[in-house]
Parts: structure tokens; sequence; C-alpha cells
């Protein structure tokens, strides 16, 4: 459920980039944790695609463009609330908020299980599609455990999303 581990850090370096460039252009304060001050960021900068052109153009001003493929996928992210429903060994399943779609997710370097443990979960989370695949960011904030009750419920529904043809791969998909 991982992406190819070169394609992973080539994103990774590029969206780091971009977000810090976010935190200086900003004067958002740091902090000593690198994972918090990219999920400042992304928050910071959600809803405001002005703050990610700004980055990217700076960026390029300085001799240090970011790949073009990096820049359409952090482009097209969307920062939202998710549930991760289930895992299988080539993707995770996440539901939109508004129940209504749903997405076979990959994560960049650290499976998601192992991130925020067992499904089913809630968090905040940013999903962009990146060489033809759905793909998390892994800065997953406010995660909330579900029960059995919620992962029935979100289960029933996945059946009817899929069955309406709203499970989404990717590359158009």
């Amino acid at each position: 459920m991982l992406i190819a581990r070169d394609s992973a850090l080539r994103f990774i370096e590029g969206y780091k980039a971009i977000l810090l460039r976010v935190l200086q252009h900003e004067a958002l304060p740091r902090t000593r944790s690198l994972v918090d001050d990219l999920a400042a960021a992304r928050s910071y900068a959600k809803g405001r695609p002005e703050l990610i052109d700004e980055a990217i153009s700076e960026l390029q001003a300085i001799g240090q463009p970011v790949p073009s493929d990096v820049v359409t996928a952090v482009k097209s992210m969307k920062v939202d609330r998710w549930v991760y429903l289930r895992h299988t060994k080539a993707f995770a399943v996440f539901i939109d908020k508004e129940v209504e779609n749903a997405y076979q997710v990959r994560a960049l370097t650290t499976p998601l299980n192992v991130l925020v443990a067992e499904p089913p979960f809630s968090f905040e989370m940013g999903l962009f599609e990146y060489e033809g695949v759905f793909v998390c960011d892994g800065l997953a904030l406010n995660p909330v455990a579900l029960g059995k009750g919620y992962k029935a419920e979100f289960k029933a529904a996945y059946s009817a999303i899929r069955k309406a043809g709203r499970l989404h791969a990717g590359a158009g998909g």
C-alpha cells in the first residue's frame, strides 16, 4: 500500500520545500518537530491556494524548483476529514466526509495502519493524485478511532458507494 520509494522521496522533498517556504513566507513559528511544522503549514495554507503558488514561485526564483509532477499533485491536494475504513495489501480505503465517494489510497513511506493503527479512523489528511494513483500525505491530524457501530455503518456506505460507481482508483478512475 506504498508507492515506489524513489517516487515517494521525490514527492516528499518537493512537498516539504513548499510547506517550509509557506512557514517562512508567513512568518509562522517553527517547532522542534518537522512533522508538526509541515502539518501547521498545510493547515495554514488550507483554502488559500495562493500561498502554495507563492511558495512554488519563490522556490523557482531562488533556483530550487519543484518538479512539475509534484507541483501538480500539491496543487490538486484536497485537505479534509476522511474516514480510513480499511486497508489491503495494495491500498487503503478512504471515504470522504460527505460519505459520497471512496478512494483507493496509497501511502508515501509508512503504511497507514502503522501511522495511526488499525482502522477505522477519522482524521484530517491531504489526499492527491500522483503518478496515476491516489496518495495521502501522511500528516494525520486529530485522529479519532471509530467503534464497531460506526465501522458497520461505513462498511454499508462503502458497499453502496462501490455499487454506485463512486470508488476512485486514480488516473481518471
